[in-house]
């Protein structure tokens, strides 16, 4: 379930990020903060199963 839902939050970022970019008058500080919740999700998406959720 949790691999799920992982893969669910890092579609929904990669969407986000991909609006913003094209956003000429974007929130820079919400793009990079986009970015870098996309980068914990798939660092969790690589880490072995058997790691304790943190």
């Amino acid at each position: 379930m949790q691999n799920y839902i992982n893969h669910e939050n890092i579609r929904r970022y990669q969407k986000l990020i991909a609006v913003s970019e094209g956003d000429p008058s974007r929130d820079e500080a919400r793009h990079q903060t986009l970015l870098r919740l996309l980068d914990e999700e798939k660092a969790k998406e690589e880490r072995p199963h058997d790691w304790p959720n943190v």
